[in-house]
């Protein structure tokens, strides 16, 4: 009788452990899957972050152009001012 309740009960932890063990390698595939989906989120995102800093490198560099551009324009007045005030003094 003990050793056919012994033998019933190791037979249920063999169940019990195979059923654990299961459990263990759905839970890996479960985390390496959620893993490389977290991997592949990050990559787009830093992927998005990238083209946007470049579109506002870009935008900021023409900005800059600009400003010189206008600046330039405002120095070759200069002289042509001066002038004018010292014609009107």
């Amino acid at each position: 009788e003990q050793h056919s309740r012994l033998k019933q009960e190791n037979l249920q932890l063999v169940h019990r452990a195979n059923a654990l063990e299961e459990q263990l390698k759905e839970q890996e595939l479960r985390a390496d899957q959620t893993l490389l989906e977290e991997i592949k989120k990050q990559r787009e995102l830093l992927s998005k972050m990238e083209r946007e800093k470049s579109i506002e490198i870009e935008n900021l560099q023409a900005r800059l152009q600009q400003l010189d551009d206008e600046n330039g324009e405002l120095r070759s007045c200069v002289p042509c001012l001066k002038a004018n005030i010292e014609r009107l003094e």
